[in-house]
């Protein structure tokens, strides 16, 4: 009897992905995945406007409601999962957001005079909804929100109707994993891929002390193999084990073809301000999520959807790997930065963001990790030290080891 081929990582996304979405397409189909960024009411009624910031396209209708005798403008829209809530103005009490819907309770009667859409434009990286509501007689609103209470069940049921449809297609398509080749996947453990930043003739930055950032990065990158190693528990893959230049793209491909779990990327940081000090991590930004498509075609950075699955599914569910994606990076950083404070000083701010190539991946949740800064001679001492080396290897490993119990928990309760 042969041996059944583990699944590849981004086909465990699809399982939990799967496992929830229809759970999802009940809570709102009504546009676009799309996540509510910022909200902002101003004016003063005549008219009010509000400016909604979503990461992607959004087609969520607006409704009138005076249900339990309060008055609303509501948007059945997908949010990300979180719920928040804000200050409004201008006949707007307050505002707030919860799965499925973001509500706007007014203290009079207004009504929805247009509606705006706007793309992405300069240096405003987010889609935008803008409407305009003015002050409307108590007759005028009790007209409209009787007739806006029959289109909101109608888009409800819609809804519904929509979600089952999804659900049957999605049952029809084959499991993960059917009907297609993918590369083989150790079954010792989790894959984790260590980049160590840098090497060859790109030597980074260069530490007050002495040394280059290549150096301390392949040191560390060294250290930790040799700690998740000796672990048992994971397969540990190195982007670099000498000092040689990789370019990036090949760092993410490396990561790709190894069927990698995790990326960090390892770095020492550079200041113009010698007292500036401690680690810091990166996930990937807004703006560098626009350049994920773009490499990923580039670079041939297909996202194993199955053989079989209808086309109309396929984007749907590479968006949710790239949003399962960028989650879990998160997750990660959240994970790490505790297990750093505990190793050495941190930067304020710790968790950021940027656009770094080696976050690109569309399927590999990946952090870029600063160890500190070599042009503090504190920090300096510290990352080209045994002793500095192993309280940093020590605590990422301790972040990994959560970030895994946590995965293999979900997976036990699909």
């Amino acid at each position: 009897m042969g041996t059944e081929r583990p699944p590849h990582p981004a086909e465990l996304m699809l399982i939990r992905i799967v496992s929830v979405l229809l759970i999802l397409c009940f809570g709102a189909v009504f546009g676009a995945f799309a996540d509510v960024s910022q909200v902002r009411v101003v004016g003063d009624g005549a008219p009010t406007r509000i400016t909604i910031w979503t990461d992607a396209p959004e087609d969520a209708e607006a409704y009138v409601s005076d249900a339990g005798g309060v008055r609303r403008i509501i948007f059945p829209l997908r949010s990300n999962g979180y719920s928040a809530e804000g200050p409004g103005g201008g006949g707007i009490t307050v505002w707030s957001l919860n799965p499925g819907r973001l509500e706007f309770e007014l203290d009079r009667a207004m009504s929805v005079a247009r509606v705006l859409r706007l793309p992405p434009t300069g240096s405003e990286k987010s889609y935008r909804i803008i409407v305009d509501l003015d002050t409307v007689s108590d007759a005028r609103f009790s007209s409209v929100a009787k007739r806006d209470q029959r289109r909101l069940a109608k888009a409800e049921t819609d809804a519904v109707r929509a979600a089952e449809k999804e659900a049957t297609l999605l049952a029809a398509a084959p499991p993960p994993g059917a009907g297609r080749k993918a590369p083989p996947r150790s079954t010792r453990g989790h894959v984790v891929v260590i980049d160590a930043g840098h090497g060859g003739k790109d030597p980074g930055a260069m530490a007050i002390t002495g040394g280059k950032e290549k150096d301390v990065t392949l040191r560390a990158a060294l250290a930790l193999r040799d700690l998740l190693e000796a672990d048992g528990r994971y397969v540990v893959r190195l982007t670099r084990d000498t000092d040689v230049y990789v370019e990036h793209e090949d760092r993410v491909t490396k990561a790709r073809n190894w069927n990698a779990e995790l990326f960090i990327s390892l770095h020492a940081d550079a200041a113009g301000s010698s007292s500036v000090s401690g680690a810091s991590v990166y996930t990937i930004s807004a703006r560098g999520e626009g350049r994920i498509d773009r490499e990923a075609s580039r670079n041939n950075w297909v996202i194993p959807i199955e053989d079989g699955t209808p086309q109309r599914l396929t984007g749907i569910l590479s968006d949710l790997v790239k949003r399962e994606t960028k989650t879990r990076s998160a997750e990660f950083a959240e994970l790490l930065l505790p297990e750093l404070e505990r190793a050495g000083p941190v930067l304020r701010n710790t968790h950021r963001s940027a656009g770094f190539y080696v976050l690109l991946a569309p399927d590999v949740p990946a952090v870029l990790l600063e160890l500190g800064f070599l042009t503090n001679a504190a920090d300096a001492k510290r990352l080209q030290s045994d002793k500095g080396i192993e309280a940093s290897t020590r605590a990422i490993k301790q972040a990994i080891d959560i970030y895994f119990d946590r995965q293999d928990l979900r997976l036990a309760s699909q």
